[in-house]
């Protein structure tokens, strides 16, 4: 097991370190890059689901309404809140 430790630090000698000038080039080539690539997948997945939406006119999510479907059949905390559904339904 030592032995693999020494092998470790003798490797690590024979490295070679990029200077501080390069560091700082590829950092910036890589930030270039990352945003290259998100205005390219934004436009495209823009583009696509401007597609989406004229090739399938009907809604397949329903509007948020600002009301979690989940909580349909709690009565809230009052439990006297209706809504213009309930409302009308009642009429």
């Amino acid at each position: 097991m030592n032995e693999f430790f020494k092998d470790i630090g003798i490797e690590f000698k024979k490295v070679t370190w990029p200077t501080d000038k390069e560091m700082k080039t590829y950092t910036t080539q890589v930030f270039v890059f990352m945003a290259i690539m998100i205005l390219f997948f934004g436009a495209v997945d823009g583009v696509i689901a401007r597609g989406v939406s004229h090739a399938n006119p009907s809604p397949i999510v329903e509007e948020y309404d600002g009301y979690d479907d989940a909580d349909d059949d709690s009565e809230g905390e009052t439990g006297s809140e209706e809504t213009s559904e309930d409302q009308e339904a009642t009429e």
